[in-house]
């Protein structure tokens, strides 16, 4: 049951990040043109047949407000989204890591990496986001609006999985196999190095995944409230957000489209750490 659920959590990731990487490709328009007599046409495979005026084609899942063919945005989202997603999860977990090795390495490290996860993890730090979002210039470039959701998110997410791996490793620590190493003149950086981060990998994978799902939430209420990833460049989130328009919520469904692929890809990431937690536990 384990082996199936881990199996399709992987073919799920597996497929959307093909398709980030493949999809745009294959987009049928560009994702910022703009076709303004197919304004908020419904899902048609001829057109210019259901909208008279518009330039023809076909639009697999509609048009939003300016006349933008979603499917197009959507192929783009998925990689604007996925990448920034795993770009912040692995910042995260890149300080993670190492804190929680240092923290076991060294008795000095441990009392001051302890109280910085407890001060980190007491900060309102999605607040704190959206301030420091709200605080850049409106001109900012792109890379540095994204470096900063990058760097945030991993400040303000390191402390939980770095406390759950510091705990594993001291645990580890007290293994018959370390004592043995020990015994046979392996320092603590060999011991550190050789034997504890190999046997955390499969935990790292675990919070990896949680962290990869809250990334891409974190991305999706950003730009709901107007600080995600800058416009035109589509992403999940700013596809979703001509949605707070009670009239469109309520007449133009094909625009939850980002949902097809923003509720599988979390689900998936969830299903795989909810397994990864039942093997070692059970």
């Amino acid at each position: 049951m384990l082996a199936s659920r881990r199996f399709w959590a992987f073919a799920a990731v597996a497929a959307w990040a093909l398709l980030a990487l493949a999809g745009p490709v294959f987009a049928p328009y560009a994702y910022n043109h703009q076709d303004r007599a197919a304004i908020l046409i419904a899902p048609c495979r001829d057109c210019a047949a259901a909208a008279p005026g518009t330039a023809g084609g076909a639009h697999w899942l509609g048009t939003d407000q300016f006349g933008r063919d979603e499917l197009s945005r959507l192929l783009v989202a998925c990689r604007v989204s996925l990448l920034l997603s795993l770009a912040m999860a692995w910042a995260a977990l890149l300080v993670a890591l190492p804190a929680a090795l240092l923290s076991v390495g060294s008795a000095a490290a441990d009392g001051a990496l302890r109280w910085l996860g407890e001060l980190t993890r007491s900060l309102p730090w999605l607040f704190m986001l959206i301030a420091v979002r709200a605080a850049l210039p409106l001109d900012s470039p792109r890379w540095v609006i994204l470096a900063v959701l990058v760097a945030l998110f991993a400040a303000g997410s390191w402390a939980v999985p770095a406390w759950v791996l510091r705990g594993a490793a001291r645990d580890l620590l007290r293994r018959d196999f370390i004592t043995a190493a020990r015994a046979m003149g392996g320092g603590r950086l060999y011991l550190l190095r050789r034997h504890v981060l190999p046997n955390l990998a499969p935990l790292a994978a675990t919070y990896f995944a949680l962290l990869f799902a809250a990334a891409a939430t974190v991305e999706v209420s950003l730009s709901l409230v107007g600080l995600g990833v800058p416009p035109p460049l589509p992403s999940w989130g700013n596809m979703l957000l001509p949605l707070k328009d009670i009239a469109l919520a309520s007449r133009a469904w094909w625009l939850y489209s980002p949902l097809l692929v923003l509720v599988p890809v979390v689900t998936c990431l969830n299903l795989y750490a909810f397994s990864q937690a039942r093997r070692r536990t059970g």
